[in-house]
Formats: C-alpha cells, sequence, structure tokens
C-alpha cells in the first residue's frame, strides 16, 4: 500500500486578483478534492514544503524572482519528486511577450498553460491529469523506501551472518585441523577423505560469508562523490595482494598510465584485485599476459582489463555478473562465484557500468567506466 497523506493530494491556488481562487477551489470541491488557496508566492512555498498534489498559479501572480525561488525549492526536491504546475495565463493571440513569459516559467520544469477564460471541465481534466502524475512519484517514492529498507535488511543480515555464523564454522575448521594433525593414523582412506570434505567445505563457507558481507557493504555505498584519486594506487595495493598468486602463475604484468578518479581507494582495489585475480586464475597453460589501461572517453574513463587466458563463451557474457553465478566446477576453479557480482555493484554505484569482451579460448577484456 502506497502511504499518501491528505497534505499530499490536495490542490494549491495562488490567485490573488479577482475571484478566480474562490471559483476554483468551488470546481474542485465539487470534485471532492481538497484546495487551500495561498494569498502569495511565498506561502505557496511553505505550503508546498508541506506537502501537495499540484498547484495551481495565476501567471500575474509570479514575479522573475518567485519563479526563481520556486525553481530553487524544486531543486531541493528529492529525486521522484516532480511537483505538476497548472499556470493560468491571459487569453489572447500569441505574441512575443507569451512567448517570452512561457521562457521565463520554464525552470518550474513539469507546467502546463491553460489559457482563460477556463472552462469547468477542462480545469478538471488538467487537475486530474496532474494528480495522477504526482501519485505515480509518490508510489516511486515508496518502492525507493521499500528498496533502501531492503538494501539496509539485506546489509544487517549479512552483518549477522559474517559475526554469527563465521564463528561457529571457523570452530569446525580448527578442529576438523586438529583431528587431521592428532588422529590422522587412525584414520583409513575413505575417513581422511570424509576429513578433507569437512575442512574445504568450512573454508568454502567462510569465503561465501566475506563476499556476502563484501556485496553488502557494496550496496551501501554513499551517493556523495569523494576526492579524486590516482588509480595507480589502488592498483599497486591489488597486485601487492595478490603478489603469491603472481609469482605462482608466472604472470607477466602489463600497467598503462592510470587517470585521477573520483573513487574510493578501498572501492577501486576490491574491483581490480578481482578482475586481476580472475585472469590468474582462469588461464591456460601457455605463459600469461595481463593488461591494464585506462583511456578517457567522452564524461567517463574506460579501464580494461585484458588477459589471454581460457575466455568465456558469448552466451554467458552477462550471466557471469549475476550472484553466486559460477561457469566451474569448484573442483576445476575454487571460489564463491561472487568477485563479478561485487565488481559490478561497485561500479554501478559510482554511476558506471561493467562489461566483458570475450570469446571461448581467446582470452577476455573486462572493461568499466568511471565518470570522469
Amino acid at each position: 500500500m502506497f502511504r499518501r497523506s491528505a497534505s499530499e493530494m490536495r490542490v494549491l491556488i495562488l490567485a490573488p486578483l479577482g475571484r478566480d481562487a474562490r471559483l476554483l477551489a468551488d470546481t474542485l470541491a465539487a470534485l471532492d478534492i481538497e484546495t487551500k488557496i495561498s494569498p502569495d508566492a511565498k506561502i505557496l512555498i511553505a505550503l508546498l514544503a508541506e506537502g501537495a498534489g499540484t498547484a495551481i498559479v495565476a501567471e500575474e501572480a509570479l514575479t522573475a524572482d518567485h519563479v526563481q525561488a520556486l525553481a530553487a525549492w524544486l531543486a531541493s526536491q528529492p529525486p521522484w519528486s516532480d511537483m505538476p504546475f497548472v499556470i493560468l495565463t491571459h487569453s489572447g493571440r500569441p505574441s512575443a511577450e507569451s512567448k517570452r513569459r512561457a521562457q521565463e516559467l520554464e525552470p518550474l520544469g513539469n507546467f502546463t498553460l491553460i489559457e482563460r477564460p477556463v472552462r469547468p471541465e477542462t480545469m478538471e481534466t488538467a487537475i486530474r491529469a496532474a494528480l495522477r502524475a504526482r501519485v505515480r512519484q509518490y508510489e516511486m517514492r515508496s518502492r525507493q523506501e521499500a528498496l533502501i529498507q531492503a538494501n539496509a535488511d539485506l546489509e544487517q543480515f549479512a552483518h549477522s551472518a559474517s559475526h554469527d555464523l563465521r564463528e561457529p564454522i571457523r570452530s569446525i575448521s580448527v578442529y576438523s585441523e586438529l583431528l587431521k594433525k592428532h588422529y590422522e593414523q587412525f584414520l583409513d582412506l575413505r575417513g581422511k577423505e570424509f576429513l578433507s570434505f569437512i575442512h574445504s567445505g568450512a573454508q568454502r563457507m567462510e569465503g561465501l560469508l566475506a563476499d556476502m558481507l563484501s556485496y553488502a557493504h557494496a550496496s551501501s555505498i554513499s551517493d556523495d562523490a569523494p576526492e579524486p584519486i590516482c588509480a595507480r594506487g589502488p592498483l599497486d595495493a591489488a597486485l601487492e595482494n595478490l603478489s603469491g598468486a603472481i609469482r605462482e602463475s608466472g604472470a607477466s604484468i602489463t600497467v598503462g598510465e592510470m587517470p585521477m578518479v573520483r573513487m574510493r581507494t578501498s572501492h577501486l582495489e576490491q574491483v581490480f584485485q578481482n578482475l586481476v585475480g580472475n585472469a590468474i586464475k582462469y588461464r591456460r597453460e601457455e605463459p600469461l599476459h595481463i593488461r591494464l589501461t585506462a583511456r578517457r572517453e567522452d564524461k567517463h574513463w574506460l579501464f580494461c582489463v585484458e588477459d589471454n587466458g581460457i575466455g568465456i563463451a558469448l552466451e554467458y557474457r552477462k550471466a557471469i555478473f549475476g550472484i553466486f553465478k559460477r561457469l566451474h566446477t569448484n573442483q576445476a576453479y575454487s571460489g564463491t562465484g561472487m568477485g563479478l557480482a561485487i565488481c559490478q555493484r561497485i561500479v554501478e554505484r559510482y554511476r558506471g557500468r561493467i562489461w566483458v569482451e570475450s570469446e571461448l579460448g581467446c582470452g577476455s577484456k573486462f572493461l568499466f567506466t568511471i565518470p570522469a
């Protein structure tokens, strides 16, 4: 159920000259539409702040300063809000003055011009259309609030899972190690195999919980633009974290010039680490080459992590970014299937996008954009 108070659906009226305001109020009252008459533009803005479905305004009541004040109020509203206005204009043929006046009202954004004298049925249809549009905005607000709450619940669940579940899982892992150390000689081959399953399962569960927590954190990244950083710093940190895997794989890594970006260091480091880590994991028998580059494209920086690994079939290019989505068994390639989902969530929270260009057996190019 979408929440709408009486004030959120009322119609505000600003028509200080003559009997227009009272006539409009009486007309709308007959349609069971609540109205509120405002004596001037300043009070109208105060009433708008308390809630309204739409506002009817006589154009002579709005000076250029009033229009700018209303535009400033509109700019302060949340993204879902786009207040509809119905502006009553003077009658007469189109002229340079009427065109100029219409241009002055453009900062109001969502407004409709109606020429006076207005027939009641014309006003009725205009107001009902404006109120329907406003209802849709309230519905969008409710959905956004529900989504925010769902994300908060997800993050809380991840925190609970991280703290409440990791401890018993860690105990399973530790005691399985102790069992192996002290009693392995008493176990036959099948018993040893079972013990190995217990230990590897506990380790995998620890990894899943850690990735769930990372995904939840990525979902709650603030919309505030951080101070610019050089992307080379997070990249070097990611490569240092992967230094053991890089040495073991014998990978050669080439890094191009990195730009300044508005992104938090830990988030960019995580993206680089997951992408380079995947390139190392999904390599072929031949020597592994990984190339990292960045270039400016319009208003974005385009980053590319290119490898000569096993590649990805065309039909899986989008699916691999899904949560827990894996194309291989855990026996073939270890992992939780969350790495690319975390990368996508981080990049999208910074108003970028991420995708892959690849063919099976021909290596991969993982590309992502970040606003410049």
